[in-house]
């Protein structure tokens, strides 16, 4: 729902996330034969072509679709046919929104969507809405579609209107709301704004003050909401995000005025994070390093250097390691060191792998380690290193979970030489959880032998078993009753059978059975 669109923008900062794409996004079609698999039906306007669909569908019984195609605002995608994305996206039903751009940096847009109506058959009331691209395959839930062509701007908005106004569901509201915020029209902001000071319903609300930003040129009022003290407080938080996530310039000195006149330190918070998503990056990052480094508020210092973490330059590394080392609350210092490994730099890796070898605080230090495995392959030389110069069995099972974030056979080697050798048993227990997360073969090999070594250590040989549980039931129940028959040791075969008797599987049944009944 657009509500989940906002709480992300909000609070997850997914704005700089890239997005891969699965291989159904490649089942694409043209336009023209989406509809020539539809029933087009005639009439001098939308209402009259709406009720040419009724009645072309009474006699059918079922459910069934009516569907328009619309002018289509740019800067905004439905379901687009990508690979990688990078932006916001969020699903509402069968409808993925996407604002962002590829991984080239172009805008992704998608001009050729309809707005989808379901009616129940005998009521011939909406059910449900959805906007859909024509370019991608879709079955339509098996009903049929009556197309009503293209509606313009006025009729299509009028209706949409209407249907927000009416509906009692909360859902066929927000669908209303984002059909006319994808329109390409000069009165969607009028309207939008309409909802916002009008409307009852909060869903509503939040919905268009989140499509004020996309639709631009709404600064002034979503300013006015932030500062508005008798508003609810999400409304004004979504407000200020909205400005953040506008595409029009000159945001920041707004930003700026909003945080040093507002008293409430969490819609401060909102203000810094919306900064952070404004396309104009060089004001954007001297807001943010000035907050930073002079917020007295620790949770605003924390959000603001959160932020800096999206900003891919050469000089903010230093600044990032000069908060480290000058702040001294431990949850600021934690922020630097998450944004160091957003950076993506050979620097930023450099500056953790220091911290991670060298901080006095245990904390620090396995933070650092914790987001060198997010670089992953980039990282995997310094963490096998630091596993092997470390000393501290709590921190050399942190360097494994980092490495595991990796897939090479590097680290899976590692993983072997550790479970095999004379680490602690906790290390080698580490070793062999995450070897079990590994869907490789040379794992699965390693963790049979191991659990049914006849001069194993039975603590070992558990957790093998259990490693072997985690995996797909093709391969780990067969070799679950072997165990659970045949192994010599007791304690061994006991976890096979408890692992055995978590999976369900019919197989494991079957041996229930057969040795209950002797």
């Amino acid at each position: 729902m657009i509500r989940s669109i906002i709480l992300l923008l909000a609070f997850v900062g997914i704005a700089c996330a890239p997005a891969a794409a699965t291989g159904d996004d490649l089942q694409t079609q043209s336009p023209a034969t989406t509809v020539q698999s539809f029933t087009v039906v005639e009439g001098a306007d939308l209402m009259a072509r709406l009720e040419a669909a009724k009645a072309g569908a009474s006699s059918r019984q079922t459910p069934y679709w009516s569907a328009y195609a619309f002018d289509v605002r740019s800067g905004v995608a439905i379901d687009p046919a990508i690979r990688e994305f990078h932006g916001s996206m969020n699903t509402m039903g069968d409808t993925t929104v996407f604002v962002g751009t590829t991984a080239s940096g172009m805008p992704v847009e998608t001009r050729n969507l309809a707005i989808f109506l379901l009616r129940d058959p005998a009521s011939n009331q909406i059910t449900r809405m959805e906007v859909y691209n024509l370019e991608r395959k879709r079955e339509y839930s098996g009903y049929p579609v009556y197309w009503l062509g293209r509606a313009n701007n006025e009729e299509s908005l009028n209706y949409l209107r209407a249907i927000a106004a009416a509906s009692p569901l909360d859902m066929l509201s927000e669908r209303s709301v984002l059909g006319i915020a994808l329109h390409d029209d000069a009165r969607v902001g009028g309207m939008l704004k309409n909802f916002v000071t009008g409307s009852p319903n909060q869903r509503i609300r939040s919905s268009s003050v989140y499509w004020l930003g996309q639709v631009g040129g709404e600064t002034t009022f979503l300013a006015s909401l932030v500062r508005n003290e008798s508003e609810d407080r999400k409304i004004r938080r979504s407000a200020a995000h909205a400005i953040g996530q506008s595409r029009d310039r000159g945001m920041i000195p707004v930003l700026q005025d909003l945080y040093q006149t507002l008293k409430d330190a969490e819609l401060r918070r909102s203000v810094i994070s919306a900064a952070g998503n404004s396309i104009d990056q060089q004001p954007a990052y001297a807001f943010l390093l000035s907050v930073a480094k002079t917020d007295t508020d620790w949770e605003g210092r924390r959000t603001a250097v959160r932020q800096l973490g999206h900003f891919q330059r050469d000089d903010v590394v230093e600044e990032l390691m000069k908060i480290y080392a000058n702040d001294a609350h431990l949850e600021v210092k934690r922020a630097a060191l998450r944004s160091l490994a957003e950076t993506r730099t050979p620097r930023a890796l450099a500056r953790l792998s220091e911290i991670a070898r060298t901080d006095v605080n245990p904390e620090l230090r396995k933070t650092a380690i914790r987001t060198m495995g997010e670089r992953g392959e980039a990282a995997v030389d310094e963490l096998l290193k630091l596993f092997d110069s470390e000393r501290a069995p709590e921190v050399k099972r942190i360097v494994l979970q980092s490495l595991s974030e990796s897939k090479t056979a590097r680290v899976e080697d590692k993983l072997f030489e550790v479970a095999k050798g004379n680490d602690p048993i906790d290390t080698r227990r580490q070793a062999i959880r995450l070897l079990g997360e590994r869907v490789s073969k040379r794992s699965f090999d390693f963790l049979s032998a191991t659990a049914q070594s006849a001069d194993g250590a039975a603590e070992v040989q558990i957790y093998a078993v259990r490693a072997i549980s985690e995996r797909r039931s093709e391969e780990s129940v067969p070799l679950l009753i072997k165990i659970a028959r045949t192994h010599p040791n007791h304690a061994v075969r006991k976890q096979a059978i408890r692992s055995l008797g978590e999976t369900g599987d019919p197989r494991a049944v079957e041996f229930f059975r057969e040795v209950l009944s002797k």
